[in-house]
């Protein structure tokens, strides 16, 4: 126990170190921090939300699992990864003000990208603490294996249409990843959201769009604030804030990839909840080979962000 008070006296230390800098880098123009203003106020709200989940429940991943929070955080990565590469066709968003210097952007990058996923669901855990809808049941429904391929096959459309049509049909693209990840989880036998909702437990669901719309309202905020942004290319008939709807269907997408991602380590995620799978097991170099398709794949997202997504540089910065 003296360790974690440890840790999390240090990462109280860092959140408010990491506001200070922030705050006065935003309006005094010191940097790196005010061109990295939303990097900075990313990891002080995760390192606030661990600490307030850790005081409550007594434990948060980051202080008492962190190797399983820095695992969450890769997964994080990962999925940004993905996105950063689906956005190469999509063209959904652009990033102006980014810092001329490689290693301060890509850190900043890979950071921010890192604190995605352990936002939403540090944030969701929290409202379960608060009894946000704790105890709620719905009316089960049956959801049969044989509908799990007419759910991939909605999902594969919905992608292939962002892919054909991304002026207009890009969004389409984040409840496609829901649709194509939630049958292989139930499949798989994995944590699966629409298992939980299917069987009339909803609550999970819930908080995860209820966080997804915390932290995407946070983000954005933070993001008009930031030397180093971005900036969304909006179809005709999502104008903000509608856009801001897209964010709970975001958490639940990543929710469930992260869950998906879980089958490489036998459904163990950063609860400490082992699942046992009733298909074929994960190899024992799979991990590893996971491992290293992210590092390759993150080489390459960022060099492709530097050359397609990145539309305006900071040459003194």
């Amino acid at each position: 126990m003296f360790a974690e008070d440890a840790k999390a006296k240090t990462s109280l230390y860092l959140a408010i170190f990491l506001l200070f800098m922030a705050y006065g880098g935003r309006y005094t123009g010191i940097e790196p921090f005010h061109n990295q203003f939303f990097t900075a106020l990313s990891w002080a709200y995760l390192l606030i939300a661990d600490l307030l989940l850790f005081r409550l429940a007594g434990r948060s991943p980051l202080i008492s699992a962190p190797l399983e929070f820095l695992l969450l955080a890769a997964c994080s990565a990962g999925l940004a990864v993905i996105a950063e590469l689906l956005n190469l066709r999509l063209e959904a968003w652009t990033y102006f003000n980014q810092s001329s210097d490689l290693s301060l952007r890509w850190t900043g990058r890979l950071l921010a990208w890192a604190a995605v996923l352990p936002s939403v669901l540090i944030t969701a855990d929290l409202l379960s603490l608060f009894n946000f809808l704790r105890g709620l049941k719905t009316r089960p429904f049956p959801v049969s294996a044989g509908a799990q391929a007419p759910l991939l096959a909605a999902g594969g459309v919905l992608l292939l249409a962002a892919l054909i049509a991304p002026g207009q049909a890009w969004p389409l693209a984040v409840p496609a990843f829901f649709l194509l990840t939630e049958p292989l989880n139930m499949r798989l036998g994995l944590p699966s959201v629409l298992r939980e909702v299917a069987g009339g437990l909803p609550a999970r669901a819930i908080r995860l769009t209820a966080a997804g719309l915390v932290c995407g309202l946070l983000w954005n905020f933070w993001n008009q604030a930031s030397g180093a942004a971005w900036q969304y290319q909006l179809p005709a008939w999502l104008r903000s804030p509608a856009h801001y709807l897209g964010y709970p269907l975001l958490a639940l997408a990543a929710y469930s990839a992260y869950c998906l991602a879980s089958w490489l380590r036998s459904g163990r995620t950063w609860e400490g909840q082992a699942w046992k799978l009733p298909g074929r097991q994960p190899g024992p170099y799979a991990g590893w080979a996971a491992a290293a398709i992210l590092i390759i794949s993150s080489y390459i997202a960022l060099r492709a962000v530097d050359a397609y997504t990145v539309k305006f540089y900071l040459g003194w910065i």
